[in-house]
């Protein structure tokens, strides 16, 4: 098992401890590379065992055609919805993919959930989970039939949001996506913060680690191995997504508008804090992942390094199994 530590490509290097060079000393075996729409620094070729690739925050509009684009630019497009069309929107992913290659990751993060930026200030989202994972599955099928062997050059790991989706709550929903995607290199990242934003009852610690291996119990064995990694971090946002003042979209907001307005209100919900307790240890030793990525970006202390250093100390390093 490989720890690594989430880091975006827009950042320098020399934020990294020892400038990528001293991540052994922390007791991390690389990043896990947030990258862009663009050609991977070849720095980061040694110390990226992964990448996440760039997602789009409501591609499902985009992909249904229920957005409409006009006044966005090219850049602004790629980031909310993938493309202007289905046919942008596929080689807009497929070229994030074919870059991201360069750097020979293990695997490469995919998002399959969508926000819809109508209800993104609103306590109940609308969309049907299992339409966005079908659309999910149709969208992923076309961007990787276009690479050599209809197989991607990278294993894609499938993320977990708690917007309509992928949520990872139920089995249904591994049997969804097994019986749509058509190629094989894949497998799931499952996001703890995530799915913790799903609980009704996620106001501490102990109560959000009881309910994750609840929820992994009921997983089957074939569902589980797909599990190759896991973003560990905290998020115990029950009393704010409880209690925070719903805003509805106005009319004729702009989606930059949406996004601005929005972007405080998900960081609220998605907090990305360091575990305190040994209890993160027991959510990873219920899924044995390969690898495991501390996702502190944004988690609010501003100490990045020292809140994966925290959240590290509770896997040995003396041990095998948590190297």
């Amino acid at each position: 098992m490989k720890h690594l530590l989430s880091y975006p490509v827009c950042h320098p290097i020399e934020g990294l401890p020892g400038g990528g060079g001293g991540l052994e000393g922390i007791g991390c075996d690389g990043v896990e590379l947030l990258t862009l729409f663009e050609e991977v620094p070849q720095e980061y070729r040694g110390i990226s065992p992964a990448v996440h690739l760039p997602y789009a925050i409501d591609w499902y509009s985009g992909w249904t055609g229920k957005v409409d684009p006009a006044g966005l630019t090219d850049e602004d497009v790629r980031y909310v919805m993938y493309g202007r069309d289905r046919g942008e929107a596929v080689g807009n992913i497929r070229s994030a993919i074919a870059h991201a290659a360069g750097i020979s990751p293990a695997y490469g993060v995919l998002h399959a959930g969508s926000a819809d930026l109508d209800e993104v200030m609103l306590r109940r989202q609308t969309g049907d989970s299992r339409e966005v994972i079908l659309a999910f599955c149709e969208m992923a099928n076309q961007v990787v039939s276009g690479f050599k062997g209809g197989e991607p050059p990278f294993k894609l790991a499938f993320e977990n949001l708690w917007w309509p989706g992928l949520r990872l709550r139920d089995p249904w929903e591994h049997s969804l996506i097994s019986g749509h995607i058509e190629f094989d290199n894949w497998g799931y990242c499952l996001d703890t913060g995530h799915l913790m934003n799903t609980l009704p009852d996620a106001y501490d610690e102990q109560t959000c680690v009881e309910r994750l291996l609840g929820i992994f119990d009921r997983y089957p064995d074939d569902m589980k191995g797909r599990i190759g990694t896991v973003h560990l971090h905290l998020s115990t946002s029950a009393g704010y997504r409880n209690t925070f003042e719903e805003s509805p979209r106005p009319p004729g907001e702009t989606i930059m508008e949406t996004l601005s307005r929005s972007y405080s209100h998900a960081m609220s919900i998605d907090q990305h804090r360091p575990f305190s307790t040994a209890g993160c240890k027991a959510l990873v030793d219920a899924l044995a992942p390969d690898f495991v990525t501390h996702e502190m970006v944004g988690s609010g202390t501003g100490d990045v390094i020292g809140d994966f250093i925290q959240q590290r100390s509770f896997f040995p390093q003396g041990d095998e199994s948590y190297k």
